[in-house]
């Protein structure tokens, strides 16, 4: 269960929940709540695509990106506020994402369109702290 024991996994659900309860507004999801909370857990910890994670949970795409795009804030509340001691060592560095959209991406090798992210993690215990927004990726790579 992504690298979780099932108290834990119980205990996130719990603490999700009361964040970010279902209003009951709208379509009904798809998936129960406790298995949209396993699915961002695997998207974040997998790096799986969103294709993929719609095929391991028997749904569309599209509803797993709902899923994380609506369970990603309340998850990142959950982590607390951001460490302010300027002594601790931090790791930086970018990452090439493959998208589809033409409109934001640039041409690479063979074709493949990709946009560039820059993340921030604090190196005692890899926890994400910041993630700058995609650009296209050659913009970090041209010599200023």
């Amino acid at each position: 269960m992504a690298g979780r024991h099932r108290p834990q996994m119980h205990h996130l659900v719990r603490q999700l929940w009361e964040i970010a309860p279902d209003t009951g507004r709208g379509r009904p999801w798809a998936l129960p709540f406790a298995d949209r909370v396993l699915l961002i857990v695997l998207a974040y910890r997998t790096n799986l695509t969103m294709q993929q994670l719609g095929t391991l949970f028997g749904v569309s795409h599209t509803a797993a990106h709902r899923v994380v795009a609506r369970l990603a804030q309340p998850l990142a509340e959950l982590l607390g506020p951001l460490p302010t001691d300027r002594r601790e060592l931090w790791i930086v560095d970018g990452t090439l994402i493959p998208v589809h959209d033409q409109k934001r991406t640039a041409k690479s090798k063979k074709y493949r369109r990709s946009v560039n992210v820059q993340i921030v993690c604090r190196a005692r215990d890899r926890r994400v702290v910041a993630v700058a927004e995609a650009c296209i990726a050659l913009r970090f790579d041209r010599a200023s």
